[in-house]
């Protein structure tokens, strides 16, 4: 995994007073009270000048400690310094041991607790964020295991720009898991097109939404490689004097035809593809489907494969549809949410043990794909003032 951050900076003579007293008073004066000097652990630091004020309104007095200091005993810096080696892949203890390597404090438990923290923030900051507009949205799923159960992490990304929008917890992928995610998703970006894997509920839940669909051209065709290979396996295994079904307008040449062929039509997508696999699926209409307890026949297999194809062509061929009306270009697959999910949270649950609460898998999610979206940015110093 690769991440470019920038970690946070003390700056010794910058201060931000708070616009109002912090007790609650609605006070906005305040006179400076005293000056003190605080011990900070940090990698160029020893200690930091504190000032502390008066609200003139209350009479209460308040810290205001330098940018990149806190009230914490560690500076934002060396926190965000255990942040970063451990969504780099090392352990929390693991982190530990390199923190007292180089003489600077860090526990297991305090490097967990930053985590944590930035990962929370990173969801307060995109529920303040005003909403900018997503045309088209890619949205996927993965699996990770807590607690020896697996949980369900739903991901959509801006497929345009490719940055992750959101990570949220589902319990399944079932069209009443996901709709929660992908509807209030759709409504913050006003989203025009969703781009998935042939995953039935997001085919229900775009027509829903009223969205457009483009099913992932990756999906549709390696699985329809693999099931005219199949196909065609059985086909020539039965060979050519195999019993046609009564009213089936083929044969067992024309099957082995139409199988080769049927596999040009899903990956070249041609203009009149759709009434290609109409045609097509007329001939394999009378194909009977199999009574209880008996295998389907390669004709019916065929026939309801042709019926899927057809009756999905418009999903299959929205990106063609997008490309001739707008500048921004779709590829036709959901590369982008595979990707995220493959660098942001695969590649670092890999060196993991599972996780012990579903707070750590939301935290964690979201927070790789947060840093990774905003390289050479000061991110962490946000989310650990956040």
């Amino acid at each position: 995994m690769r991440l470019r951050l920038q970690l946070p900076e003390i700056r010794e003579n910058e201060y931000e007073v708070p616009q109002e007293c912090p007790y609650g008073c609605g006070g906005h004066y305040y006179a400076l009270h005293q000056g003190c000097r605080k011990a900070v652990s940090d990698p160029e630091h020893e200690e930091v000048t504190v000032k502390r004020y008066r609200c003139v309104q209350c009479g209460r007095s308040f810290r205001v400690y330098p940018q990149g200091v806190s009230h914490r005993p560690r500076s934002q810096r060396l926190r965000g310094i255990g942040v970063m080696l451990y969504v780099l892949g090392l352990s929390y203890g693991g982190v530990a041991d390199v923190l007292r390597a180089f003489g600077w404090q860090g526990s297991k438990s305090s490097v967990y607790r930053d985590v944590q923290a930035a990962g929370e923030a990173v969801g307060r900051l995109r529920a303040n964020t005003p909403a900018r507009r997503v045309r088209v949205m890619s949205a996927d799923t993965t699996y990770v295991v807590c607690r020896g159960e697996e949980v369900t992490v739903a991901v959509a990304v801006d497929a345009l720009a490719g940055d992750v929008l959101d990570v949220e917890l589902v319990d399944s992928e079932s069209v009443d898991s996901l709709r929660p995610f992908l509807k209030q998703l759709t409504e913050q970006f006003d989203v025009e097109v969703l781009v998935s894997d042939d995953l039935d509920s997001y085919k229900i839940l775009a027509d829903e939404l009223g969205l457009g669909h483009s099913i992932c051209r990756a999906h549709i065709n390696r699985n329809a490689a693999k099931l005219v290979g199949d196909l065609a396996v059985e086909a020539l295994a039965m060979g050519s004097h195999s019993l046609v079904p009564h009213n089936v307008r083929s044969s067992s040449e024309q099957l082995l035809t139409d199988l080769e062929y049927v596999q040009f039509v899903i990956a070249l997508r041609p203009a009149d593809g759709g009434r290609q696999l109409g045609d097509m699926l007329r001939r394999y209409q009378a194909a009977p489907a199999p009574t209880k307890g008996e295998k389907a026949s390669i004709w019916y297999r065929f026939r309801m494969a042709l019926l899927r194809w057809w009756n999905n062509w418009d999903r299959l061929t929205q990106d063609q549809r997008w490309n001739r009306t707008h500048d921004s270009q779709l590829d036709g697959t959901n590369n982008a949410t595979e990707r995220a999910i493959g660098w942001w949270i695969k590649e670092r649950y890999r060196t993991m043990r599972t996780y012990k609460r579903q707070e750590s898998v939301r935290n964690l999610t979201r927070l790789i794909p947060h840093l990774a979206a905003h390289p050479d940015q000061p991110e962490l110093a946000r989310l650990l003032a956040a």
